[in-house]
């Protein structure tokens, strides 16, 4: 057996730090989030460091970076949702796929990426912020606490935690099957790998795995997975 690899992060640069992350937590779901802008239009970008936080209530949790890096200025998801308390995550789907990098492009303020992009609006029902039609899931979503982190001007690191409650969920009836029950294979989310990889989750990417109680187990000696129980 071959030695393992040793990553210090102390040793190599936070680029790199964070790039060998972004490669190892994989698949990871894309938040595209929507806000208004001050002047009302409508920003869009994809947020991979998001994640669920808990049902009661339910909270969701976002990465933002603070800062451009092309100019030192804020950058307009944080803006928005810092100065509004509000946001709207789409969930990202195959149906948007091809335009999940040029959403990640740092437009100069005033550029409306609706329009390069060729995305629509539809009203959301809670918060004021818009959502994405291209979606069949709207999150939508108030800002609970924000945790600020990292080392201040250093790249790859300064960036707001972002914990929001999910005060309103839309669905596309197209992407469930039964009551409130989303069937992945119609939902067709798209997830993040390293980059510049992105994985369908559905079709054979995806497999089946029943969950037991430990009473069941007790009874049957059998496990998910597993033949017979030898003990």
């Amino acid at each position: 057996m071959s030695e393992p690899i040793v990553f210090d992060p102390s040793q190599h640069p936070p680029g790199r730090a964070q790039g060998l992350l972004s490669s190892l937590i994989v698949p990871r779901p894309i938040a595209m989030i929507s806000t208004a802008n001050a002047d009302g239009s409508v920003n869009v970008a994809p947020f991979s460091y998001f994640m669920p936080v808990t049902g009661h209530p339910p909270l969701v949790a976002v990465t933002m970076g603070g800062r451009h890096e092309r100019v030192d200025e804020p950058k307009d998801t944080w803006s928005n949702a810092s100065r509004t308390g509000e946001f709207v995550v789409n969930i990202t789907v195959e149906a948007m796929a091809a335009k999940i990098e040029a959403a990640a492009i740092e437009f100069p303020y005033g550029v409306s990426e609706l329009d390069i992009l060729g995305w629509h609006t539809t009203p959301s029902v809670k918060v004021a912020h818009p959502g994405l039609a291209e979606s069949p899931v709207h999150l939508e979503c108030r800002v609970r606490q924000v945790v600020d982190l990292g080392d201040d001007g250093v790249a790859f690191s300064t960036v707001h935690l972002v914990i929001a409650e999910v005060v309103c969920i839309t669905l596309d009836p197209a992407v469930c099957a039964g009551e409130l029950k989303v069937d992945p294979q119609r939902l067709r989310a798209i997830g993040r790998m390293t980059f510049p990889q992105f994985v369908r989750a559905y079709d054979d990417a995806l497999f089946t795995l029943e969950r037991i109680t430990w009473e069941d187990y007790r009874r049957t000696g059998l496990l998910p997975g597993f033949g017979p129980s030898s003990t």
